[in-house]
């Protein structure tokens, strides 16, 4: 019996061959097969292996077939790939590019233009590969650093393509989350990492090719990793809304046929305020999958009477553990009673990730604890950053087998039954509509950009699962909301721009002299 393949490269490689007429994703009203996929990977693949240097190359690409193929490329050359959003400020997008230490950029022709604004600004030469693109782009005159690689520079139907060796400690991809030092934290996953996860997510869903998967999430959000690569390593066919149907998508999963359904909690209490949510509106689906932030009762109740022949399956995961670790599977009636402060429990560890609750002193603990993970789906630590992946990658006392452990800063306890429950934070990291975000990441924006005695972040307005923005309380700053909000535009991501900026004389204390943020919030409440 042959060996399964080690990398997602060449499982994807393995499936496109058995079945190339098969449909692998469908967008912009177009179906393409998984020969049509992997012949526009091969091809991107042919060109990457040119380049000589850099394990990483990055794909600056949105809906589109080319941001697929693009990402296929990468991994079928041997090398890990890094999603850049055209949407993310370019001083931002330029910084993780410069970080990464990417020797190419993968880019579709919708956002050619775009990309001149970031890579015009970089010193280090890059080979740009635009597949859609017949001329060179007119900015690439004012950046002779950059190698332009245009569609009829690329290699004709990938002749004499082989799979090049890939190791598993070798990167799969690289993406960044944000940080509490102002600058967003890089994050490495292995092949293992990415493999071990694909593995274990087999315990928890049974799909086929006959199965269509939903496509929800941004590349630079590591929950996109599932839907590709979960949906493609099934042979099943990968289904990408519109900008249009992405907001409000029960008319696309219904025209689809979607068997499978993941999003954050957040889309779903879209659809809920909309009042989409009826019973029975969604026969098709065979799972819905949640995963991002808490997932409230009653929208897993709400969804479950929507998708009546559904599995609701409610995951959780840090992108240190890729992309998710445990799994719990709503069962109405029966789970209602397991449920804490209105949450569905976050449940149990799959495939070969370990969990522990522990104190303060790092000490197993019967309640209420801090989540450690660990396992084959734990990254080696954060993209070259020594000090921080000390802080957060740990060994336990006593030689605790399956580090190193990674600090998740989640609180939980698990219940009667063993299932982990959600409990709060130990920081003030929190979710905005699914994303993680550090406040003091903003903060530090904020305090460089206004020059503030005192700048805080918070969430508002609060939602069950975080909160659906956030907004700013200044004191001692001398710069107009004007010129504070457009330093936030050049170097945070849009979901991370305050919606509001309140100023105060003096800030809140509390009982230990820090700022009372539970004060601040009931000002904000009291204005509504």
């Amino acid at each position: 019996m042959p060996a399964g393949p080690e990398s997602p490269g060449e499982m994807f490689l393995r499936i496109a061959e058995r079945q190339p007429d098969r449909p692998a994703l469908v967008i912009d009203e177009q179906t393409h097969t998984y020969g049509d996929l992997l012949d526009r990977a091969r091809r991107l693949a042919a060109a990457i292996r040119l380049i000589d240097e850099g394990p990483l190359c990055a794909v600056y690409a949105k809906h589109s077939v080319w941001a697929y193929a693009g990402v296929l490329g990468i991994l079928l050359s041997g090398r890990g790939y890094v999603p850049l959003c055209p949407a993310f400020p370019p001083e931002r997008t330029r910084w993780m590019l410069g970080l990464s230490g990417a020797s190419a950029v993968v880019a579709d022709e919708g956002h050619v233009e775009s990309l001149g604004e970031v890579i015009c600004g970089v010193r280090k030469g890059l080979t740009v590969i635009l597949p859609e693109c017949l001329l060179p782009p007119s900015w690439a005159a004012q950046c002779p650093q950059h190698r332009m690689v245009c569609a009829g520079d690329l290699p004709a139907r990938g002749a004499g393509f082989r799979l090049p060796d890939v190791g598993p400690e070798d990167t799969a991809y690289l993406l960044f989350t944000s940080g509490s030092t102002g600058a967003p934290k890089g994050v490495g996953i292995r092949q293992r990492n990415l493999m071990a996860y694909l593995s274990g997510i087999r315990e928890v869903l049974d799909l086929g090719p006959e199965d269509r998967l939903s496509q929800n999430f941004e590349m630079t959000f590591d929950l996109s990793v599932h839907d590709m690569f979960v949906c493609w390593g099934f042979g099943a066919c990968l289904c990408v809304p519109s900008p249009r149907e992405a907001v409000a998508p029960s008319a696309f999963i219904r025209r689809h046929g979607l068997t499978c359904w993941f999003s954050t909690p957040s889309t779903a209490a879209v659809l809920q305020r909309l009042r989409l949510l009826r019973p029975g509106v969604f026969p098709s689906l065979r799972w819905s999958l949640f995963c991002g932030e808490p997932l409230p009762l009653r929208l897993a109740e709400a969804w479950r009477r929507a998708a009546p022949l559904s599995t609701v399956v409610n995951l959780y995961g840090p992108t240190e553990a890729t992309v998710a670790c445990t799994a719990y599977v709503y069962g109405g009636d029966s789970s209602a009673g397991e449920c804490v402060n209105g949450l569905v429990p976050i449940g149990r560890p799959f495939g070969s990730t370990r969990a522990v609750v522990v104190g303060d002193r790092d000490e197993p603990v019967e309640g209420v604890g801090e989540l450690l993970l660990g396992g084959e789906q734990v990254a080696p630590g954060y993209w070259g950053d020594a000090a921080r992946t000390a802080q957060a990658f740990v060994s336990l006392p006593g030689g605790t087998p399956c580090g190193p452990w990674y600090r998740t800063g989640d609180l939980v306890e698990r219940n009667a039954r063993g299932d982990l429950v959600y409990r709060g934070r130990k920081d003030h990291q929190m979710k905005i509509m699914g994303h993680r975000v550090e406040l003091q990441e903003v903060e530090n924006v904020v305090r460089e950009t206004a020059s503030a005695r005192q700048a805080i972040a918070l969430g508002w307005p609060p939602t069950a699962s975080g909160a659906e923005g956030v907004i700013l309380f200044l004191a001692g700053a001398q710069a107009s909301d004007e010129s504070i909000l457009a330093g936030c535009r050049r170097r945070l991501p849009p979901y991370m721009v305050p919606r509001e900026i309140h100023r105060l004389e003096e800030m809140p204390l509390n009982a230990s002299q820090k700022v009372d943020r539970r004060a601040l919030l009931s000002m904000r409440e009291g204005l509504a």
